[in-house]
């Protein structure tokens, strides 16, 4: 029976399959949620000028983020609300910025989901995905060699399944598991062990990559055989620390395959 092995570096594993993290992982998480929380911010501040009210702390600390000279979002904490937090959980922190201006909480509500409607409307505009560096290759390589391939994200699955759509990545992955699929997100085990449900593998045979604290734990959790987390040269690593290994990008990691009946 053909077995295949995950290479980085000089540490090798057999697996059977990959669970990837979705924003930050497979697409690149400024170019979506950067411009998403910018559009969000931007509405929000409008609202409470309006009202005459400002930020309960700051715009910054509400996202778990840091802006640039010129206002636009720049970074982001990798443990902070805007990389891990729910759709529900950021109407929820929204809202209460809001309520905390005198704005009534069900209209403080309704307003968050109108400032979503119109920045998700900005994104189906212009699309902004792009898969990380050496991806598309590994992908292609893995599913050559047979390596289940799977999706576990804190975002919606229909949300998932449509921004890998736009970057052309859908059809590579047997399963694409949301947030919306199981009773607890990350740091907890659901989603890797639903993913895995799904596409028939234990996970002492799966390997897990995301770029947060969260993912790494996450994969504990389930007793995956490998965590690894990503993050590009420069940018901050610290939050991977429980990480088993830490790639700056996709051209580190390679797929052995071997047929023992050649």
């Amino acid at each position: 029976m053909p077995y295949v092995t995950v290479t980085v570096g000089e540490q090798a594993i057999e697996c059977e399959a990959i669970v990837f993290d979705k924003d930050g992982t497979l697409l690149d998480f400024m170019e979506l949620w950067g411009r998403w929380a910018d559009d969000m911010l931007k509405q929000a501040e409008e609202k409470l000028n309006a009202v005459g009210g400002d930020w309960t702390g700051s715009a910054e600390k509400t996202f778990g983020v840091k802006r640039g000279p010129d206002g636009r979002i720049a970074d982001y904490d990798r443990s902070g609300p805007l990389a891990l937090a729910t759709a529900e959980e950021m109407t929820g922190l929204l809202a209460w910025q809001l309520y905390g201006a005198g704005i009534p909480w069900h209209e403080s509500v309704d307003a968050v989901r109108s400032f979503v409607s119109a920045a998700e409307e900005h994104l189906e505009r212009d699309r902004p995905v792009r898969p990380l560096p050496g991806l598309p290759r590994l992908l292609q390589e893995a599913r050559e060699a047979g390596i289940k391939l799977a999706v576990a994200t804190s975002d919606t699955t229909a949300s998932a399944v449509k921004h890998l759509r736009w970057a052309g990545l859908d059809l590579f992955f047997d399963c694409i598991t949301g947030r919306d699929l199981v009773q607890e997100g990350k740091p907890a085990p659901d989603l890797t062990l639903e993913a895995c449900r799904r596409i028939g593998v234990e996970t002492r045979h799966t390997i897990v990559i995301g770029d947060g604290g969260a993912d790494m734990e996450m994969a504990r959790r389930a007793g995956a055989a490998l965590c690894i987390g990503i993050a590009p040269i420069g940018m901050p690593r610290k939050h991977l620390q429980s990480a088993d290994l830490i790639i700056a990008d996709y051209n580190e990691v390679k797929i052995m395959f071997d047929d023992p009946s050649d």
